[in-house]
């Protein structure tokens, strides 16, 4: 019994907390990535308009560090620059 309480405790609050997902398709299949909005609120918000936007519609990864990370958007598949539909809002830094 005590089991079940703490793995339906578990399911709950993996849920209240879940963070917009997006689903990425390639010519390779497609996967799911969740964002984390309470983390990085302003680079979720930019992304999210990019998707939107179309902005990622016929990208490609253009830089790819296996184990790290893979960068997208912004280039076609002949490496021309993709035009930005809007300006990324950054955090104001401290000098």
């Amino acid at each position: 019994m005590l089991r079940t309480i703490v793995a339906t405790l578990v399911l709950v609050a993996t849920s209240v907390f879940a963070g917009p997902k997006v689903e990425v398709e390639t010519n390779l299949g497609s996967f799911v990535i969740e964002l984390n909005q309470e983390q990085a609120p302003i680079s979720v918000e930019n992304f999210l308009k990019y998707v939107d936007d179309g902005s990622y519609v016929n990208s490609q990864f253009h830089r790819v560090i296996p184990g790290f990370m893979a960068q997208g958007g912004g280039f076609d598949k002949d490496f021309k620059r993709l035009r930005l539909t809007h300006q990324l809002r950054m955090k104001p830094q401290m000098a």
